[in-house]
């Protein structure tokens, strides 16, 4: 319906845009959302999810500068378009020097600000379609189907958001007239592909076909829906199969149990050493600004009952000496706090792996003998760059210093971000134990005397294979959630049924970690 508006509510999150100024209000009209000059703009809530969710965005639009003198603004702006470093994530704004006007689309991380100028013309009634998107730290924008420019070089990094608010319009009082026709958000790392068929959408939906580049896919013809993209279509267990795998770590018939190839020595027979750290130099680095192959804290809830301490806490989470890093978990100025590391940054650009042996050799040792909880670990990299799906977690270990001869292992599956109908809606799990025991094991092992160990797990497209020094503790067949790629966590966290018990300094001397795939 014509008329001022007050809210305009996002068809797929339920985000709503607002206004309850009225003088500042734009109007909907039969052409789409009009923003007359004076300021008018919808405010958006803060996205704390930004630098997950948004990847790319797409605004079509026409806009008339004819009287404006403001020589910049906005057109859209998530998280603040004040300049901050948690700000314009992204945001979309115009420059005008009278002759020449042009559209940057901006992303903002604590390094600086990445856009590149896109022309605009000066018909007033042309319509434009604008996109940006970001692929592994490089921006790639255009407009009406032009030929993409890329900034950043693979460096940006979108930091946690704060509670700033965004906007659809312009921070400026004497900016252009202009229309929208709409704004959409996507979560995912467009392909250029992808971002062609936006356009020629986009430019087809308007009538505006003809403003396409000569040589565009599109041009001619508009886009057609296709699924011919496997990437696009996603699987998970259903509810029979999880019983039929929870089934499975339960049955006692020794041809179907975890344990039916106990103590089998691991075999490295065709593959190659793709990945080393030996920890001889310090390469925990910033989640954000970080170049890697350490990232931190990127997981803070990984520490459980403890704080995760920021790289520049004092006293340090980690500390690299002799060949090591180690990870201590101790009493702070707020309390207990400790540190994880993973191997991607906080917008899962980084090292990751579909299926390999994963392995770390590292030794631990517990303050009083009660809290402190090493662990190994595996997750999905969906989790970053799709939020609708259920994601996973391999743990190849998990000890707890009052069960020093324990070794666990387990496999979560977790429910998505952002849930869609018909998919997983609960976190299910599976563990197993193995206490390292003489009657179990062969030898009494005691995974808290500073003695190292290597804990592994091999990822196969049929098995997941958990390994204590070399040798197999349990194997259960793939989940298809698991058959993706892998980032690697290793954290030590504090038991919160343990944390009034704990007392002293804990730690895990990390000598190296490994990842090995078939040659």
């Amino acid at each position: 319906m014509d008329g001022p508006v007050s809210q305009w509510k996002d068809r797929v999150v339920g985000m709503l845009a607002s206004q309850g100024d009225t003088t500042r209000q734009p109007v909907h009209t039969s052409d789409g959302v009009l923003f007359q000059s004076g300021a008018r703009r919808l405010l958006i809530p803060a996205q704390a999810q930004a630098f997950l969710a948004h990847r790319a965005v797409l605004m079509i639009f026409k806009v008339d500068f004819t009287g404006s003198t403001s020589a910049d603004g906005s057109f859209a702006a998530f998280n603040g378009y004040d300049g901050s470093t948690t700000s314009r994530q992204p945001a979309m704004l115009y420059k005008n020097d009278g002759a020449t006007r042009t559209l940057s689309a901006q992303w903002r991380d604590p390094r600086g600000y990445y856009s590149q100028p896109l022309t605009i013309s000066n018909d007033t009634a042309q319509w434009h379609c604008a996109i940006t998107r970001r692929v592994g730290g490089t921006a790639y924008s255009s407009i009406d189907g032009s030929p993409e420019f890329a900034t950043g070089a693979g460096a940006i990094c979108l930091p946690r958001s704060t509670s700033a608010t965004g906007l659809i319009g312009d921070y400026r009082d004497n900016g252009p007239k202009w229309t929208l026709d709409c704004l959409i958000v996507l979560q995912d790392e467009l392909s250029l592909a992808d971002a062609q068929r936006l356009a020629g959408w986009a430019m087809w939906r308007k009538g505006a076909q003809a403003q396409l580049p000569s040589t565009h896919p599109y041009r001619n013809s508009a886009p057609l829906i296709s699924v011919t993209d496997s990437q696009a279509v996603y699987a998970e267990t259903t509810p029979d199969q999880w019983t039929t795998l929870k089934a499975y770590w339960d049955s006692t018939d020794i041809t179907l149990q975890l344990e039916q190839s106990f103590r089998k020595p691991l075999n490295l027979v065709n593959y190659q050493l793709v990945f080393q750290d030996t920890f001889d130099t310090f390469s925990v680095t910033d989640e954000v600004t970080g170049a890697g192959p350490w990232y931190s804290p990127v997981h803070p809830d990984a520490t459980g009952a403890a704080k995760t301490a920021k790289l520049t806490t004092s006293p340090p989470p980690f500390v690299q000496q002799s060949g090591e890093m180690i990870v201590r978990m101790q009493q702070g100025a707020s309390g207990w706090q400790s540190g994880v590391f993973t191997s991607v940054n906080l917008n899962g650009q980084g090292r990751s792996w579909q299926y390999g042996y994963f392995e770390m050799r590292a030794r631990a040792k517990s303050g009083n003998g009660y809290g402190s909880w090493p662990a190994f670990w595996l997750k999905t990299t969906n989790e970053f760059f799709r939020l609708t799906e259920t994601r996973v977690e391999i743990d190849a270990y998990e000890g707890y210093a009052s069960d020093a001869k324990g070794h666990h292992q387990s496999f979560h599956n977790w429910p998505a971000a952002r849930l869609l109908a018909g998919r997983l809606t609960t976190h299910r799990y599976l563990s197993n134990y193995v206490g390292l025991t003489a009657s179990q094991w062969g030898t009494d092992v005691n995974l808290f005397d500073n003695a190292y160990h290597t804990y592994g797990v091999l990822v196969t497209p049929d098995w997941i294979i958990y390994y204590f020094d070399r040798l197999e503790l349990a194997r259960f067949p793939t989940p298809v959630e698991a058959k993706k790629p892998l980032f690697l966590l290793v954290d030590l966290a504090m038991s919160s049924s343990e944390v009034a018990k704990a007392s002293g300094t804990s730690e895990l001397g990390v000598d190296y970690i490994q990842v090995y795939q078939k040659k």
